[in-house]
């Protein structure tokens, strides 16, 4: 692989961080985001809007990047960004209060997706990824980094906290209580120590991003890079990534039991608000029914597939598929609930709902992750929810023309575990 790249960038300006820096994306309701942008003209959310924010979204599917990239002109037209001399790398770190993660941004080369260093674990969807193509070519900037996990030796730790030891260059706290640091590496001795540093690592997991990836790797859509952030894996948090399914009839809960009963253990747990249902355990889930938690235990011989043998692939093809008529993971009647607070949630949409049948699910494990990128497999959509995520407008990087006519011609391959996957 080509060196790490240290890249030109921009930051949110100190005195009004808090005010840029765009919310988590999926911390704004879907109906949300648009009127949320225009109470908030200078977020960065407005930059990051999809078309389906809009509420004309076909009309507003090819004037998206082009809203963007004039929206981003009249912020720096309000100089809300100031400019970092030279060419450098941050460290940036987010912290929930329980939980701290720090990790090293840079441009990493596409052609570290062929070489099989960048490496993802879940399938893309084509418009998601057309849209962002056409985000880049049009706005020609990123600022919301691809978050990839490697496995950090004791030098690469201390590393993270040699470069944390000064004074950060932002520090804030966003409206959802997570505090966030930024410190910038421009000297050129830690500057050529980062790239050393990111050189010794054989394998980078995307954890978050796999839509920015594959929309980095077509032809003219950016400078032969994309923007990300490196964070050691045990900094990683993973949360559950809980189904629901609504259906216009659900089987009785006797019914439902007689269905399960060869594959899985079934016991009555209680009412929501009562026992904690959160699994416990590999082969473990939990289900919502007619207000009330049962637990399921899988008794029956493991896969040592390891797709097969995910706890999402056995509720799938072991629960959903055989019991309630639910076999496609793009079946309508199918949705998904996510985060640490996704459990309260869950039971919320379930009792709103009367044919609806709730899941909670162990949180994915980034060995787990791991394991099926590296044998270059895919997990079932929405299996991994790692946080708290990278905002976007912290810094932004750009890029002109020039740059994407010198870059790679060649669009590499990201429709398997080479950089594909769930994830804008």
């Amino acid at each position: 692989m080509k060196s790490a790249i240290p890249v030109e960038a921009m930051v949110a300006r100190a005195d009004r961080v808090a005010d840029i820096v765009a919310p988590q994306y999926d911390a704004i309701p879907g109906g949300g985001r648009y009127r949320f942008a225009v109470e908030h003209p200078d977020s960065f959310v407005n930059i990051t809007l999809s078309a389906r924010d809009f509420p004309d979204p076909v009309r507003s599917r090819r004037a998206t990047a082009r809203r963007a990239a004039r929206h981003f002109q009249g912020m720096l037209e309000r100089r809300l960004f100031e400019q970092v001399p030279g060419s450098v790398f941050f460290l940036y770190e987010l912290d929930t209060g329980s939980h701290r993660q720090s990790g090293i941004v840079a441009g990493i080369p596409v052609s570290a997706i062929r070489e099989g260093r960048v490496i993802g674990h879940e399938g893309t969807i084509d418009d998601r990824v057309d849209d962002l193509a056409r985000f880049f070519r049009v706005a020609r900037l990123a600022s919301s980094p691809v978050s990839l996990g490697f496995q950090a030796d004791a030098r690469h730790l201390r590393l993270i906290e040699e470069l944390s030891s000064a004074a950060p260059s932002r520090d804030f706290t966003g409206f959802d209580g997570v505090r966030q640091r930024l410190w910038t590496v421009a000297e050129p001795a830690d500057v050529a120590r980062v790239k050393a540093a990111i050189a010794r690592i054989d394998s980078m997991y995307i954890t978050d991003g796999h839509h920015r990836v594959a929309a980095s790797s077509r032809s003219g859509a950016g400078p032969g890079w994309f923007l990300a952030i490196l964070f050691p894996t045990d900094h990683l948090d993973a949360v559950e990534y809980n189904r629901l399914i609504r259906l216009d009839r659900v089987p009785g809960p006797g019914q439902v039991k007689r269905r399960l009963r060869p594959d899985w253990e079934v016991r009555p747990i209680g009412p929501p608000g009562g026992a904690n249902p959160r699994p416990r355990a590999r082969g473990e889930l939990a289900m919502l029914l007619d207000g009330t938690w049962y637990r399921l235990r899988y008794r029956g011989e493991r896969s040592p597939d390891p797709v097969a043998g995910l706890d999402v692939s056995l509720l799938h093809d072991r629960v959903l598929g055989p019991v309630f008529g639910v076999s496609s993971y793009q079946d309508g009647r199918l949705s998904y609930v996510t985060g640490g607070e996704s459990l309260t949630g869950l039971e919320q949409q379930t009792a709103a709902y009367p044919g609806a049948v709730g899941f909670a699910m162990r949180p994915a494990l980034i060995g787990e992750v791991m394991k099926v990128a590296d044998e270059g497999r895919l997990m079932p959509p929405k299996s991994t929810w790692f946080t708290p995520k990278p905002r976007s407008g912290l810094f932004v990087v750009r890029w002109d023309q020039a740059a994407v006519a010198g870059s790679t011609r060649r669009r590499p391959d990201t429709s398997s575990g080479s950089g594909s996957g769930s994830g804008s």
